[in-house]
């Protein structure tokens, strides 16, 4: 009887969760197929047009799965999200196996893989293809192998999680602290301390390296100018400031929602907590001690022996993989214009506890307003960020502080581009450029026939990789220039020509709405840039 009432809530609890995914995917198709690239989005899709083993400012994941995707579906806005799609799935995949594995039901697995997905971070980066799509997915690929090792016993999953682990700094930077937080996990949990005298963990490291190889061959090749953009050019601020902690302490309030942010920073410290006040292992999961009699407990307690782990290491597991990442960006804030979303992986093992933290409190009357309050709080961030993408709810002022006003506009814009050079080519060979890497990839994706646009920054991304960086090679040509209102600067001040002809300012509106303005101007046998 009591394995009935188990088997109903888990197939209950499996169906919202497959009901949550379908719902998820509907909802993110729409946005995927009616919405233009973001800026950054653009140029990822610029790095699939130049396959490389490595790029300037990240590991080639992102440039491999939009290559894939573009050869499937066209060069095409959706298809360059159809990976952030499939990728945004596994996530949601994964944080269910893993929340059913260390809290032993699946009712909690659904609601941990619901709160992942109302929390505006997570649910606006399923839809945008960034370095952190895949870096999310094989992050949590490589946690689950970890999971199998460390809580299961299973050493053959080393190699799996091995060739996880490869994949994952093939997608961004920050997977280097999967090691870290694997390694503290050894040396705290002292039955996993036998892992430093296997030989699997070191196979694992190696084929981690075989994989990371084509990045580490690229920057060898490229004088390591990868790794000196993210340690230096990066950060040329740098110096002691609480205003840059506080900047950033605020961007992961946002991202997070306030409350929610809150919980997930107890549940951190929550995992660690349990895991240390019952050192034997045996003890039973907090929300047993008020049920213990309960035929739900007795079967979570019997399948937490059969299992051969408690509860209370998972927790452990949890922790240690979320703390050291969120920790080291707090700590380096003071000192670098730390982005928002670079502690983003550290919240994710925080969202599966902060679940399991509610259910052994959520009898307390001031937290059960808190934790509606606080869900129900990222809920509406959630959507008002899904409305601002295509209706200016909140009119932010001025209009460059909104960056959803940066999906509009290119299509238009584009068109008066290209129709400057076609008739500026009549007379001389003629190119196309702007000054900042983002104008150069909208440019390139929303003019039609999809043209290659040069850039005259000179270094700081990868268009001097790519050989399209403005040189002497193009002074006598024709050349039609474009910058807006988030990126203004005046040519004449900058650029050389015999003869410039500015065309009238095309000023966008969403809605009714002024959102930006793009200047696009004509110019007669370039001479060059002016140095400053």
């Amino acid at each position: 009887m009591i394995y009935l009432i188990i088997m109903n809530k888990n197939k209950k609890a499996t169906m919202l969760f497959l009901l949550t995914i379908g719902i998820l995917i509907a909802i993110r198709l729409v946005f995927i197929f009616t919405l233009n690239l973001s800026d950054d989005e653009a140029y990822y899709w610029q790095y699939a047009r130049h396959l490389s083993l490595s790029y300037y400012e990240h590991p080639p994941l992102v440039a491999w799965s939009n290559y894939l995707m573009m050869k499937l579906l066209g060069s095409t806005a959706y298809s360059v999200r159809m990976s952030a799609l499939l990728f945004s799935v596994g996530d949601s995949v994964l944080v269910w196996l893993i929340a059913d594995r260390v809290l032993k039901d699946k009712m909690k697995a659904f609601l941990s893989v619901l709160a992942l997905n109302i929390i505006p971070a997570y649910a606006i980066g399923g839809l945008m293809m960034l370095p952190d799509a895949p870096l999310g997915f094989f992050w949590l690929l490589t946690l689950y192998f970890l999971m199998k090792v460390f809580l299961d016993g299973k050493g053959s999953y080393w190699y799996a999680a091995g060739i996880a682990l490869g994949l994952d700094m093939l997608g961004k930077y920050h997977s280097v602290f999967l090691p870290v937080s694997a390694l503290l996990f050894m040396i705290v949990s002292k039955e996993d301390r036998k892992w430093f005298k296997d030989v699997r963990p070191y196979i694992a490291t190696v084929t981690a390296l075989l994989f990371f190889s084509p990045v580490i061959l690229w920057n060898i090749r490229h004088h390591f100018e990868s790794l000196g953009f993210e340690l230096v050019s990066r950060n040329p601020n740098f110096h002691i400031s609480i205003n840059k902690f506080f900047t950033f302490l605020g961007s992961q309030v946002g991202l997070i929602s306030p409350l929610v942010f809150i919980l997930l920073i107890y549940a951190i410290y929550y995992g660690f907590h349990r895991y240390s006040a019952s050192p034997t292992g045996d003890a039973i999961q907090g929300s047993d001690k008020n049920n213990l009699q309960s035929g739900h407990a007795v079967m979570e307690n019997l399948d937490s022996r059969l299992h051969g782990n408690d509860g209370n290491k998972g927790y452990l597991f949890l922790s240690v993989f979320a703390a050291p990442i969120i920790l080291f960006f707090f700590a380096v804030s003071f000192v670098v214009d730390s982005k928002p979303n670079w502690a983003l992986m550290g919240y994710i093992p925080a969202v599966i506890l902060s679940v399991q933290l509610s259910y052994e409190i959520y009898s307390k009357r001031w937290f059960k307003k808190y934790l509606w309050t606080g869900w129900a709080l990222a809920l509406l961030f959630t959507m008002i960020i899904h409305i601002q993408l295509y209706y200016p709810l909140i009119p932010l002022r001025p209009v460059d502080t909104d960056l959803t006003n940066d999906l509009y506009g290119w299509n238009a814009a584009g068109k008066e581009v290209e129709n400057a050079y076609q008739e500026l080519s009549k007379s001389a060979p003629t190119f196309l450029f702007t000054h900042k890497y983002q104008l150069s990839s909208q440019l390139a994706f929303n003019a039609p026939g999809q043209p290659q646009v040069y850039t005259s920054n000179n270094t700081g991304d990868s268009y001097h990789d790519w050989g399209y960086n403005v040189t002497p090679s193009l002074y006598g040509w024709n050349a039609v220039y474009i910058n807006d209102n988030s990126f203004r600067i005046d040519p004449y001040k900058h650029f050389k020509c015999k003869e410039w002809q500015e065309l009238p300012p095309l000023n966008i509106y969403r809605y009714g709405h002024y959102a930006r303005t793009f200047y696009i101007y004509k110019c007669y046998d370039f001479e060059g840039i002016i140095q400053p």
